[in-house]
C-alpha cells in the first residue's frame, strides 16, 4: 500500500521496554505502558512533537492498559503490583483495585461498565466498575495447563482468550478459550463460562484483536503465524506463515 502523505514523530520518554499501547476512543490521545512503571498518554499533533503526560502511581512494570470505550479521558492500567488503576486522565487521578496476583491483561467491555483482567496464575476476572464499586462480579481460573496471554470482547456478551497450552503427554498448542459473560445471572460460576475452545496455532497463541464491527478477529503466535478468522462461525479465513 502506497500512502500520499505520511508524518513520523518520535514519542521518547520511557526509560524500559515498552508493553502495551493503545489509541483511545476518539483517536487523539495514544497510551503506553512500560518496564519502567509508568504509563504515558501522548497527545499526538500533526505539527507537533507528541506532548505527554506521566502516569506514575504503580510501583511495579505497567504490562497491559485499555481505554474506556465510552469516554475519552479514562483509561485503565494493569500492574505487575498487583493493582488495576482507573484513571481520570483530565484530573490526573487515579483509583485502585486490588488483585492477588500480577496483573497482566486489563480489557474494558464494549459499554464501557466492566473490566475484565488476568492475572499470572492465569485467573480471569470480571469487574463492575459502575459508579466506582469496584465489585467482583466472577472469577474463572485456569489450570497450569494454560498461560493466558491476551483478552478481547466480543460484544458486552462474550470474551475470546488467547493462550498457550501444553499438557504434560502434548507438544504445546495456541489455543483461543471462548468465555461467556452475563453479569445478571445470580450465581457467579454462571457469571463467567467458558464455553469452547480451539487450536488456532501450533505454538503459543501470543496476541488476539477483534475489528471494529466484531465480524472478525485476528491471531498470532509464538511461531511467527498469524491467522484472520470470522468471528461467527469460528472459521480460519487467511492464515499467513513468516
Amino acid at each position: 500500500m502506497k500512502l500520499a502523505k505520511t508524518h513520523e514523530s518520535s514519542l521518547n520518554g520511557h526509560g524500559k521496554a515498552i508493553n502495551a499501547i493503545s489509541w483511545n476512543c476518539d483517536g487523539k490521545k495514544l497510551a503506553t505502558g512500560s518496564s519502567d512503571q509508568t504509563a504515558r498518554v501522548w497527545t499526538v499533533d500533526s505539527h507537533k512533537e507528541g506532548r505527554e503526560l506521566v502516569l506514575e502511581d504503580h510501583k511495579e512494570g505497567v504490562e497491559g492498559l485499555s481505554w474506556s470505550p465510552t469516554n475519552s479521558d479514562v483509561l485503565a492500567t494493569a500492574s505487575s503490583d498487583k493493582i488495576v488503576r482507573l484513571w481520570d486522565i483530565r484530573a490526573k487521578k487515579s483509583f485502585k483495585i486490588d488483585a492477588e496476583d500480577d496483573v497482566l491483561n486489563v480489557s474494558f467491555s464494549p459499554d464501557g461498565t466492566m473490566l475484565m483482567i488476568s492475572d499470572k496464575s492465569e485467573n480471569v476476572r470480571l469487574i463492575d466498575i459502575r459508579s466506582n464499586k469496584n465489585k467482583t462480579l466472577a472469577n474463572l481460573s485456569f489450570d497450569k495447563e494454560y498461560w493466558v496471554n491476551e483478552l478481547v470482547w466480543h460484544g458486552n456478551n462474550c470474551v475470546l482468550m488467547c493462550a498457550g497450552r501444553q499438557k504434560l503427554d502434548s507438544q504445546e498448542k495456541g489455543v483461543v478459550e471462548v468465555i461467556r459473560v452475563d453479569a445478571a445471572q445470580e450465581t457467579e460460576s454462571d457469571r463467567l463460562k467458558s464455553v469452547h475452545n480451539f487450536v488456532a496455532h501450533t505454538a503459543n497463541c501470543t496476541a488476539i484483536a477483534m475489528d471494529r464491527s466484531g465480524s472478525h478477529f485476528a491471531t498470532g503466535a509464538y511461531d511467527g503465524s498469524s491467522c484472520l478468522w470470522d468471528a461467527n462461525e469460528i472459521v480460519c479465513l487467511r492464515p499467513a506463515c513468516s
